[in-house]
């Protein structure tokens, strides 16, 4: 299977008084072609801040890539110029952002923000763009996409304004959509038609997705591989049934055991103790240590190295192999 991003040993973080403090710390992964990857973890994991990485929006927050590669076709985006990356970056790979109220222009209509997308990438007429555009709309389930042209994002529902989000992203059909937290603010009802929306788009033009949540729920319905990290690192990686059969990594146990205890209306509601540590937080050992109730000696002193097991699954714990025989841990 063809490789269509590679991530090799990315390091991105930020400089104050001379001093580089990191947020990713030397990430790897891949996807392939025509595969559903889901990266989860809480807030400050790190996740959307690799998707922005990949899209070439670090310098927006104050951010840079310090080491490692960003392969897309086998070319390392990182060495690309500005021009180049913006010729493939909406063309090639599109972003879906959490939050389509920020990410669209008030002051500009639906239709005008689209039309702008299309032709930034295709040599076509603004007839042309217009035409594209209003098809865009009907294919994302806008009703009477004509008259939609004309409305600006804030006469529109979340709902619609993120279908208006997805319509401009798959507009120039790009073989990656990245969707960051694609239902935020979004009612339970409207998340899951957005959801199966995308799922659609993606399955019926074999693209790729990468959909960034922290709901083990939703990568459980429409990914086929799971990358879970943790303060700026991978802790576990996985096919999407073998992670919720058999979690490998503490962090991973602990963040399922959470949500199973909410579906079975459990009295009491399974939680990991403490909280992410901080950027620039100096840690020895493992990152997830201070929180892991399976914790030795070892985790505090060293860092676990990513290890492949015979069935091909990663994870950077020392102690996974005796996780299963541990139950209940964050009851």
């Amino acid at each position: 299977m063809s490789k269509l991003l590679e991530i090799c040993d990315l390091k991105v973080g930020f400089t104050k008084n001379d001093e580089f403090t990191p947020v990713i710390k030397g990430i790897n992964f891949s996807l392939n072609k025509g595969e559903n990857l889901g990266i989860v973890g809480e807030s400050g994991c790190g996740k959307s801040m690799t998707s922005l990485a990949i899209m070439g929006l670090l310098k927006h927050k104050g951010l840079t890539v310090s080491e490692g590669q960003i392969k897309w076709n086998g070319r390392n985006l990182i060495d690309q110029s500005e021009k180049e990356q913006k010729s493939m970056l909406g063309n090639e790979v599109a972003m879906i952002f959490q939050e389509p109220m920020t990410a669209l222009n008030p002051m500009l209509t639906v239709g005008t923000q689209i039309v702008e997308q299309i032709r930034a990438h295709r040599k076509v007429s603004k007839k042309e763009a217009e035409a594209h555009a209003i098809q865009m709309l009907k294919k994302v389930g806008i009703p009477s996409p004509e008259s939609r042209m004309n409305v600006y994002p804030h006469e529109m529902s979340g709902g619609m304004r993120q279908r208006v989000m997805i319509a401009m992203a798959i507009s120039c059909e790009p073989e990656l959509l990245i969707a960051d937290e694609p239902t935020t603010a979004l009612d339970v009802t409207i998340q899951a038609q957005i959801l199966d929306l995308l799922s659609n788009l993606v399955s019926e033009t074999n693209r790729s997705m990468i959909l960034i949540t922290h709901d083990l729920g939703v990568v459980a319905n429409y990914c086929q591989r799971v990358m879970v990290m943790y303060s700026g690192k991978v802790m576990e990686e996985s096919p999407t049934n073998e992670l919720f059969d058999k979690p490998l990594h503490p962090y991973t146990k602990g963040l399922i055991e959470s949500v199973k205890s909410i579906e079975e209306n459990s009295e009491r509601i399974a939680s990991i103790p403490g909280m992410v540590p901080l950027p620039g937080e100096v840690i020895a050992g493992c990152v997830f240590c201070e929180r892991c109730p399976y914790a030795t000696d070892i985790c505090s002193q060293q860092e676990p190295p990513i290890e492949t097991t015979d069935d091909g699954r990663r994870v950077s714990c020392w102690n996974y192999k005796n996780l299963s025989e541990v139950v209940g841990a964050y009851e």
